[in-house]
């Protein structure tokens, strides 16, 4: 007489209503973190789009006033950067906070203007781009989220 074996078949766990709510919970969750990515990407988009009809302009050759190193000019702009030829110093500063917040002093209203538009983009842009950002990680979390209640059950 031999052993017999059987070889046995567990059935998959059926879902419990917990589960099953927490999964629904999730998915829920999820659609509406793909709501806010989008959007966020169109929120940047715009911004884009915005900035583009703003324009650039050169600041190149633009007589400032700083609080401590006094009149200076602009002599080179690369980028967002520029740099500026005090009295005895050159010194690099970041456009265009730098004149939209105040620590280099012009007096051309419409070039000011210019620059606070500018700064304003800037700063939503920057601060859309946290959220897309946060977004994203949070849908990572949340797949992660379903794929291990899916994989236990």
């Amino acid at each position: 007489m031999g052993l017999e074996v059987e070889n046995e078949v567990k059935a998959p766990k059926a879902k419990t209503k917990r589960v099953k709510e927490m999964l629904q919970e999730l998915e829920t969750r999820m659609e509406e973190l793909k709501a806010e990515k989008a959007a966020m990407q169109k929120e940047i988009e715009a911004l884009e789009t915005e900035a583009s009809a703003l324009g650039e302009k050169s600041a190149v050759g633009l007589v400032i006033n700083h609080e401590k190193f006094g009149k200076g000019t602009i002599i080179t702009q690369d980028g967002k950067y520029v740099e500026v030829k005090f009295e005895s110093v050159v010194k690099k500063f970041v456009l265009p906070g730098a004149i939209a917040d105040g620590y280099l002093v012009i007096t051309d209203e419409e070039l000011l203007d210019y620059y606070k538009k500018a700064n304003d983009i800037h700063a939503r842009t920057m601060k859309s781009q946290l959220a897309l950002s946060s977004a994203e990680f949070a849908i990572e979390r949340t797949q992660d989220d379903i794929d291990k209640i899916n994989a236990k059950s």
